[in-house]
């Protein structure tokens, strides 16, 4: 018996850590006609019949990069992402909407993602504080991250928030390999919870110790606009 709970345990953990994130990152020319058709496109039967969560967020203060949204399907496990994809080629439906979408946006990027390390639901918060950076030791980082992170959470307000580490795992680009992201229920929130962070001492001592093997490349922060 314990040999079958420690079995299906182990099967639960890495069902449960095998998410993906597709990102669709863009830049909307019209922005009111890319929400009606994303919700045109979403309303259809290929859109109900995706088997993950469907948002689209807008990108504030997004550095240099050029993309200003990113629409982003994110699915419990492999079955669920191949669906999509398979489903995408064969659907009239997808095929005609995105042709629609292509006259209103400029394409930025594509890139399928999943998390390195993370607490809690992220399809529960509004507002993402995004840090994007090249990181040269990933064990260690996801280490000094979770253990700073999780310290910090209850003292700063984001202890039922999703916070974690991330990275592309197709679709990665030069521009950073890792991206750490913390999330909010709304702007203020954000906004106040980051300043405080920064001007904790403990801030300092987690940089010290990162310095030598995470580069920062751009920050942003990423607000949910709506779920389909």
């Amino acid at each position: 018996m314990k040999n079958i709970l420690t079995t299906l345990l182990l099967f639960y953990s890495l069902f449960a850590s095998a998410q993906y994130c597709i990102f669709f990152n863009f830049e909307a020319k019209e922005p009111e006609m890319v929400v009606s058709t994303l919700k045109g496109m979403m309303d259809t039967d290929w859109g109900k019949d995706i088997q993950g969560t469907k948002s689209l967020f807008a990108l504030n203060f997004n550095g240099n990069d050029q993309a200003t949204h990113t629409m982003q399907f994110c699915f419990q496990d492999e079955a669920g992402l191949e669906s999509f994809m398979t489903s995408w080629g064969q659907s009239t439906d997808a095929q005609l909407f995105g042709d629609k979408l292509g006259k209103f946006i400029n394409e930025v990027s594509q890139s399928i993602n999943t998390p390195a390390w993370y607490k809690n639901d992220w399809s529960n918060d509004n507002v993402f504080m995004v840090y994007q950076m090249e990181v040269t030791n990933p064990s260690k980082y996801v280490q000094e991250f979770a253990a700073f992170s999780q310290k910090m959470a209850p003292k700063y307000g984001f202890a039922n928030n999703s916070y974690g580490v991330g990275y592309p795992i197709v679709g990665k680009t030069n521009d950073f390999s890792h991206f750490v992201w913390i999330g909010s229920t709304d702007v203020k929130t954000a906004l106040a919870g980051t300043k405080q962070l920064y001007a904790d001492p403990e801030f300092a001592v987690f940089a010290k110790k990162v310095a030598g093997i995470r580069k920062m490349v751009n920050t942003l922060m990423m607000v949910k606009l709506a779920d389909f």
